[in-house]
């Protein structure tokens, strides 16, 4: 079945139909076939200790999005542990507002609430996890708190788009491709291409006016994580080594 929004089965309006259902995040298998998510720019300085952090065109033209790397081939998310957990201090909001997101135009006056209805996470019988609605019908405190992480998660989408289109306008962002090798697992050596970082170069010709207004905008700090952020990529190469050398033990 294809996903919706990389990671939805079945997105559907929340209504009174789902007066008796509850909520309960056990594990993140839903991300288990993604090698990367996006990120908010807000995001860029926590996520960067634990992904390598790079930029992705969109299919509008010119547009790019910030990713968290979490593996290195396509179909593997190598960041998960056997129990589908992610181990990490930080998880991207992206993965933390599922099964639930908001639907509609980002110029319309309202957005409509939906969640994942093919969602593990969800319990139509009510008898696991947090309800969604109390016994009036009413939003539930958890639900009202979900609203207001969609909404924040909208605004700061916007502030991510502002960030990456000065990228783009300052011409900062350089194709990039990493050829990852294994030296006892060779049938395994991949690339990984069509992506994108902010080259140093570029960064130091810039003109004084426009490094000043990366600073007041809080952009130069962004982008110095995410160069940072570069390093962690072995440790995902590592991550994938071991794998290997398990697998062939056994």
């Amino acid at each position: 079945m294809t996903k919706q929004l990389l990671i939805y089965d079945n997105i559907q309006p929340l209504s009174q139909k789902h007066h008796g259902w509850s909520v309960a995040l056990d594990n993140f298998e839903f991300v288990s076939h993604l090698i990367s998510v996006p990120l908010l720019a807000h995001e860029i300085p926590f996520a960067a200790a634990e992904y390598p952090i790079i930029f992705s065109s969109t299919q509008t033209q010119g547009e790019f999005i910030p990713l968290a790397v979490m593996g290195l081939n396509e179909g593997e998310n190598l960041m998960l542990d056997d129990k589908k957990m992610l181990p990490t201090r930080y998880i991207p909001a992206f993965i933390r507002r599922y099964p639930f997101v908001l639907a509609g135009s980002k110029d319309a006056d309202t957005m409509t609430v939906c969640i994942d209805e093919d969602s593990a996470a969800l319990d139509p019988t009510g008898q696991r996890g947090i309800r969604l609605f109390d016994e009036n019908g009413e939003q539930s405190a958890h639900l009202k708190e979900v609203v207001e992480f969609l909404k924040d998660f909208q605004i700061r989408s916007e502030m991510t788009r502002v960030f990456c289109s000065k990228l783009a306008e300052f011409n900062l962002l350089e194709p990039m491709q990493a050829n990852i090798t294994f030296k006892d697992h060779q049938e395994a050596n991949t690339s990984l291409s069509g992506l994108f970082a902010v080259r140093r170069e570029k960064l130091k010709e810039l003109s004084d006016d426009k490094v000043l207004e990366l600073f007041k905008r809080d952009g130069l700090e962004l982008i110095y994580c995410h160069l940072q952020s570069l390093t962690n990529l072995n440790d995902l190469i590592q991550k994938k080594e071991r794998l290997l050398t398990t697998a062939k033990a056994s």
